[in-house]
């Protein structure tokens, strides 16, 4: 509603103190100056590893078992201040590769194109992803079987699974849990792949937009949007919807963004910090990640990373963990700051990964607008901050930003999962890095190898971490083959932690118990 009032209403709130007056317009910078631009904790540093003109728009990125790096491109998001020809077919999901091993990706292209807005890219194989496209109800599987880069066949997945309206309300990412569902955004559903076909079962709402990620217990991780803040994470989504009060640490909702002096925040002045224009309270939220990676400091592993693109800032959340239940602590909020943070209002962080080099991976959109045309309309407040900066020019433009440490050089070991044996993926289960387990365990699935058995078990049963354990018993479960008996052996483990997940695998060796009569 305040949207609607007019900038002749000086009295209200919404108006109070803007400055209209005519100012230069804010300029895209070039990727080493942006870079510059940054203010990062001591020790740390951005690489740009993938930037326009190769990509445009960048919303979100995912690793294939090779390291390739598919790149979610909404190349018709915002093109102008009325969100004109959002649905046009120009946007698609691209692949990328690091042939020389240098740390940037020279090589790739779009994988599929033509798409209206797709919502989601998740691989699914050698050379297939699954996406869908907005205001649709179906998910296809994409394959390259030419082995040209560019997906060539078009396979129906499954079906009722979107909705239409605003292109910031429909569901998206969906994500490979380590329990081997498929989850996504918005939808009180998860799916899966099996041999009767493609099943579903409910879950609890996520009440989440846009970012899924999950620990090393498997626990799922939902990001908010319009919120600002995390969504559903105290419990996995399929026991329940349950309502956790003050699951938020005093102040967490107040952002600590750099000055970026334009102020253009779309709740009006009442959101704006004076006098350095920055967002006083968050407002929105995009991407998310549980860093499980082994190329940064360890007070980093284990930790929650979401991005507030309006505040242009990387936050880092810690749990407080009390008798089940989570308490989200902003890290730098002792220090009014935040833990990335930068000075160019064009950085807009809205997806982050863990990488397969062991470094976490930033999408920054780098966008004038950042917020759909419903809510920038003729006479609104940022409608006229984006013309009096001329936001609206800034368009087709991304880049992606590999976070690294001094004290800690990427891993250059370049996965090439797909072209190795079964036996091998068991090995890669160990891996200090989560991306490896997961992308092992979820491989493994795939080819429903038997053969792994006995040696998944082993591990299970030897002296690895209790996490490599995790993704291996995950794995039996996958390919069918985990036993009764191992899993009733784990529910009297002296780690807690494995008997919670031993109560989890069970749930799996009922349903196949009762299915089978």
């Amino acid at each position: 509603l305040h949207d609607a009032l007019p900038i002749s209403d000086t009295t209200s709130e919404y108006w109070k103190g803007v400055d209209l007056s005519p100012k230069p317009p804010v300029l895209p910078l070039p990727v080493k100056e942006e870079r510059a631009k940054f203010l990062l904790p001591d020790g740390y540093s951005m690489e740009a590893v993938l930037t326009e003109p190769k990509i445009e728009q960048p919303a979100a990125i995912s690793f294939d078992g090779n390291g390739r790096m598919y790149v979610l491109e909404l190349r018709s998001y915002m093109l102008t201040a009325d969100s004109k020809g959002t649905l046009e077919p120009v946007s698609g999901i691209s692949r990328w590769e690091d042939r020389d091993n240098d740390g940037v990706y020279e090589k790739g292209g779009l994988f599929v194109d033509s798409l209206v807005f797709p919502r989601f890219v998740l691989p699914y194989g050698p050379n297939s992803i699954l996406t869908m496209e907005s205001n649709a109800d179906i998910v296809y599987k994409f394959t390259d079987t030419d082995l040209d880069g560019k997906s060539d066949k078009k396979e129906f997945f499954t079906d009722n699974f979107g909705r239409a309206g605003n292109v910031e309300h429909q569901q998206a990412f969906l994500y490979w849990g380590m329990d081997n569902w498929l989850y996504s955004t918005v939808n009180a559903f998860r799916v899966r792949e099996t041999e009767y076909g493609v099943i579903r079962e409910s879950t609890a709402s996520n009440h989440a937009q846009w970012g899924i990620t999950h620990d090393d217990d498997g626990k799922l991780w939902f990001q908010g949007g319009a919120s600002g803040v995390p969504s559903y994470f105290q419990f996995p989504v399929h026991y329940g919807d349950y309502v956790v009060k003050d699951q938020f640490a005093p102040g967490f909702q107040v952002p600590w963004g750099a000055a970026i002096k334009i102020a253009d925040l779309q709740p009006g002045m009442g959101a704006v910090r004076q006098p350095d224009g920055s967002l006083n309270q968050v407002t929105g939220s995009a991407g998310d990640d549980i860093y499980r990676g082994d190329r940064l400091p360890s007070s980093l592993y284990g930790e929650y990373f979401y991005g507030e693109p309006v505040a242009r800032i990387v936050r880092q959340i810690h749990a407080d963990i009390k008798d089940g239940i989570s308490t989200l602590h902003n890290v730098y909020q002792k220090d009014s700051s935040e833990f990335i943070r930068s000075t160019d209002p064009l950085f807009r962080p809205v997806d982050m990964a863990t990488a397969p080099d062991g470094t976490m991976y930033i999408v920054d959109m780098y966008h004038g607008i950042i917020q759909e045309g419903e809510w920038t309309p003729v006479g609104s407040y940022l409608r006229a901050k984006i013309e009096q900066y001329q936001l609206d020019k800034v368009i087709g433009l991304g880049r992606i930003w590999r976070l690294t440490h001094k004290d800690k050089e990427r891993d250059k070991t370049k996965p090439r999962m797909y072209d190795e044996p079964s036996a091998d993926l068991v090995k890669h289960l160990e891996h200090p890095n989560g991306w490896w387990r997961d992308m092992a365990q979820q491989i493994l699935v795939q080819r429903k190898d038997k053969t792994v058995t006995d040696a998944l078990v082993k591990l299970v049963q030897g002296n690895s971490k209790i996490e490599s354990k995790f993704n291996a018993l995950w794995a039996l479960e996958g390919i069918g083959t985990l036993d009764s008996v191992l899993v009733k052996s784990l529910l009297n483990d002296s780690n807690p932690r494995m008997r919670k997940m031993a109560l989890w695998l069970s749930e799996s060796l009922y349903k196949s118990v009762v299915k089978s009569f």
